[in-house]
Order: structure tokens, then sequence, then C-alpha cells
């Protein structure tokens, strides 16, 4: 019987060893390896493009609408996406990978107010440099998005692709009357 309790003691503490020996990549492992990823991705696509202060890379695919404004923090926006994983393939090098989320094939768009934090980070600062019928291409650093956080299908620490369309506005002067546009006389008598 003691015998049998240390062969299974023994078996225990030797696959507690082999378990902790197959190390995932660190938290640092994890962020060197976004950093070469983007910084391949953007030497492979997008060269020419400085990312803007935070690090977000912020490509216009399409103007929108000449004589409109910039959409701002507390407008209603709806969009359409596409988003994607940065991979790189032994054969086909540095791409866009898996996609993880898309509301394009037969879904109505995406609505969120600007600058209240119901998306990403990188999402609300680049909506910032969109007009109604804009089309953008975002490079996402996991900074300006998920971070240390996995979130179902996307690990920690990812770089993230995004191709967005501005599909609707509604202006944050628009949506509720201001105390100078209300009426005079009270409506309810």
């Amino acid at each position: 019987m003691r015998i049998r309790l240390f062969n299974m003691f023994l078996f225990a503490a030797m696959l507690a060893v082999a378990i902790s020996s197959c190390k995932t990549p660190t938290g640092q492992a994890q962020r060197d390896l976004e950093q070469e990823y983007l910084s391949k991705y953007i030497a492979k696509y997008h060269s020419a493009v400085t990312p803007k202060a935070t690090g977000l890379y912020f490509i216009e695919t399409k103007a929108g609408v000449a004589n409109d404004s910039l959409i701002k923090a507390g407008d209603l926006v709806k969009v359409y996406y596409r988003g994607y994983l940065i991979t790189d393939d032994a054969t086909k090098g540095i791409q866009d990978g898996l996609e993880f989320d898309s509301n394009l094939e037969g879904y109505e768009p995406f609505s969120f107010t600007v600058g209240k934090g119901a998306v990403i980070a990188g999402w609300d600062e680049a909506i910032t440099y969109m007009k109604v019928g804009s089309e953008a291409k975002l490079v996402i650093p996991s900074k300006l998005a998920y971070s240390s956080q996995s979130q179902s299908s996307i690990p920690a620490y990812s770089p993230l692709v995004f191709y967005i369309k501005v599909e609707k506005v509604y202006r944050s002067t628009d949506v509720w009357p201001t105390i100078e546009k209300l009426p005079k006389t009270p409506i309810i008598r």
C-alpha cells in the first residue's frame, strides 16, 4: 500500500513538473511578439503611414461626405466593420489572419456613442477622424484594444486590424434639443 501511495505521489509530482515546464509566452514575451507583428505588418502594408500619438495607425481608404464635419465625442454613429488578428504565416508571411468579428453579411450597422467607452479605445479615437461615408483601415495596438485581457478568440496583447465604414451619424446636438430650441410657451396646459 505504501509503495502504491508513493508511486502515485511520484507520478503526480512528475506530472506537475512536466506541466509547469510547458511554458506559454509570458506577458513580456507576448508584448515583444506584438511589437514584432506590428513592425512587420506596417513595414509590409503601410510603411508610409505614421502612427498617431497613441500608437493607432489610421489609414483612410475612402473619404467621407466632403461638406460634412468630423465625428465628435457624444455623436451616435452606425458602422459596418470587419475585424482581424494579425498572423505571421510561414508561407504567406505577415497578414490579416483570423476574422474574429464582422457585421457585413446580413447584419444591421453597429451603433455606439463616441467617447463613452462603449468600444475599445482605438475605435473611439479612429471614429473622430472620420465623417459619414468614410471608410478606413485601423491597425490597433493592444494597449488601445484589450491589452492583457483575452477576449474569446482574441489572445492577450493582440494587435487588431479593422476595416470600418461609417454608415450614419446622429450629431449630439441633433439628438436632444438645447434649451434655446425649446418652445417659449408650455406645450402641456
